[in-house]
């Protein structure tokens, strides 16, 4: 005859874990779904870049000579390209800065969005355009802080 121990254990014991894998998995679900919350979008605004006052360009007659050798080309909102308060269209715009080149070897074709509203796009889609015609003879114009 087999004698039983009263304190031995059954053998078939089990630990149920299933309630502590539904807590932990509520809570990964938890935060799963607060940090996409706490994501910051996927648009990115960009503001164009501002000059500060320290590095102020040179005065006086140099200045004057500078400005003569810079074009102007101006951006607005809706996508326009002004040189001199007249708009141009692309072949237009490519005549202008050819001249200038031919007539300004050392000048500058500056590029420069005033308005707050141009899209960032335009104004690398108009860059790429003065830079294919122009090479490394474009800049951009800052606004002053």
């Amino acid at each position: 005859m087999k004698i039983r121990s009263r304190y031995s254990a059954p053998s078939g014991a089990e630990i149920n874990i299933t309630a502590l894998l539904d807590v932990v998995f509520s809570i990964l679900a938890f935060f799963v779904m607060i940090s996409a919350g706490l994501a910051t979008p996927s648009r990115v605004g960009v503001d164009l870049p501002v000059a500060n006052n320290s590095s102020a360009a040179s005065t006086g007659a140099d200045n004057t000579q500078s400005q003569q050798n810079m074009l102007i080309v101006t951006l607005d909102n809706m996508g326009r390209t002004l040189v001199d308060g007249n708009v141009l269209d692309a072949a237009a715009l490519e005549q202008v800065v050819r001249l200038h080149i031919a007539k300004y070897p050392q000048g500058l074709i500056v590029m420069s969005a005033e308005d707050k509203n141009v899209t960032y796009q335009q104004v690398v889609n108009r860059l790429a355009d003065l830079r294919r015609i122009a090479g490394d003879r474009v800049a951009i114009a800052t606004s002053r802080s």
